[in-house]
C-alpha cells in the first residue's frame, strides 16, 4: 500500500533549488536533483570507510565539472559572504561547498542505520531548559546549511512532546518516493510527524493545533515554498525574500521562534545550536509583527552562515 508521504506530487522547480536545464534534462536521474546521487550515497554507508571516501570525492568532481549553472549560482552567493574574489578563489570556493554538502548528505543516510555512530554536541541548554521549564509549543527554524534535518531529530524533545517536521517534497517523483520511505523507517520514528508542505490544504490548522498542544514544529526559515508568498528582508546588506510562515504561525500559537543550526565539525560529528528563543509580538498591526520577526530570522540566519559559508546550501542565484 502507498502511503500518504509516498504519493505526495514532487515539486518541478523551487525558488532556490536548481534551475530547469538543458544538462538537467539530459542527465535525468544523474542530475543533483535525481534519485541516482540519493541513492549513491544511502548504499555507500553500508561500505567499508574507504568507500564512502571514494563517493564523496566522486560525487564532489561530478557535481563541480557538470553544474555550471549551480556552481555560478554558489560562487555568486558566495561573493555575498566573503566578498569578490579571482576565478582560482572562486573554484576552491565552488569546491568546497560541494564537498561539504556530498558529507552531509551520507551522513544524513548514516543516521538511518548509524545512529550509534553519530557524535552530537549541544550548545544552547539555557533554551533546552526552558522548553522542559513551559507547557507552550516552540516553532524551531533554521536554514539549508549543514545538515538541518538532522537538527531536530537527535536529541528527546522535553515532556514527550512530538516534533513536526515540515518538508518540501523533493524535486522527482522517485526521489520523494525515496527519501519519505527513509523517514518512516528511521529509528526515532515514534518521535517525530513529517508534513509535506503542498500535500495537505489543513497543514497550517494542523501545525496550530500541534503547538497550542504544547508540541515542536520545525520548518525552513531561509526559503519561501514554491508558490508561498514571501516577506521582504535583508541578508548581507541586500534584499532577501523569506517565507513569513514561521513567524506567523508562532505569532498565532503564541509560541516562541527557536533558531537551530547543525554545524558539522568532522566525521560524524555535529554540534547543535539551539539560540535563544525570539518572542513575537502580537499588536494590532500583524504585518509589522510578523515583519519584525522575519528581520530576527534573517539576522540569525546571516549570523550562521557567517561563521560557516561553505555550509550554506542554496543552488539558485539570490541576486
Amino acid at each position: 500500500m502507498t502511503s500518504p508521504a509516498q504519493s505526495v506530487e514532487p515539486i518541478r522547480d523551487k525558488p532556490h533549488g536548481p534551475p530547469r536545464t538543458l544538462g538537467r534534462r539530459l542527465l535525468g536521474p544523474l542530475h543533483v536533483t535525481g534519485i541516482a546521487w540519493y541513492r549513491l550515497h544511502y548504499w555507500a554507508t553500508f561500505f567499508p570507510e574507504w568507500f564512502i571516501v571514494l563517493v564523496i570525492h566522486l560525487s564532489t568532481w561530478f557535481f563541480w565539472a557538470t553544474l555550471w549553472q549551480i556552481r555560478s549560482a554558489v560562487a555568486h552567493n558566495l561573493e555575498a559572504v566573503l566578498g569578490p574574489c579571482g576565478w582560482f578563489t572562486r573554484q576552491r570556493r565552488i569546491w568546497r561547498t560541494f564537498h561539504e554538502y556530498a558529507w552531509c548528505l551520507t551522513e544524513r543516510y548514516e543516521q538511518f542505520h548509524r545512529a550509534d555512530r553519530m557524535r552530537f554536541d549541544f550548545a544552547g541548554e539555557a533554551t533546552y531548559a526552558r522548553m522542559q521549564a513551559t507547557e507552550r509549543g516552540f516553532v524551531f527554524f533554521t536554514a539549508h546549511f549543514g545538515n538541518w534535518e538532522m537538527g531536530p531529530l537527535v536529541r528527546d524533545v522535553p515532556r514527550g512532546r512530538k516534533i513536526h517536521v515540515v518538508r518540501e517534497p523533493e524535486m522527482g517523483r522517485a526521489a520523494q518516493r525515496f527519501v519519505a520511505e527513509l523517514f518512516e523507517r528511521h529509528p526515532l520514528r515514534d518521535q517525530f510527524v513529517v508534513h509535506y508542505a503542498g500535500a495537505d490544504l489543513a497543514l497550517g490548522a494542523r501545525l496550530l493545533m500541534a503547538l497550542r498542544q504544547g508540541d515542536v514544529v520545525a520548518m525552513p526559515g531561509d526559503r519561501p515554498r514554491a508558490g508561498m508568498d514571501v516577506q521582504r528582508s535583508t541578508m548581507f546588506g541586500r534584499p532577501m525574500d523569506l517565507p513569513p510562515g514561521p513567524a506567523a504561525l508562532a505569532r498565532a500559537a503564541n509560541a516562541p521562534l527557536v533558531p537551530v543550526f547543525v554545524f558539522r565539525e568532522g566525521r560524524r560529528h555535529y554540534r547543535v545550536e539551539l539560540r535563544e528563543p525570539i518572542e513575537v509580538e502580537r499588536t494590532d498591526d500583524k504585518a509589522r509583527d510578523v515583519a519584525r520577526a522575519v528581520d530576527r530570522m534573517a539576522a540569525e540566519c546571516e549570523r550562521a552562515i557567517r561563521e560557516r559559508p561553505h555550509h550554506w546550501f542554496c543552488w539558485a542565484r539570490l541576486w
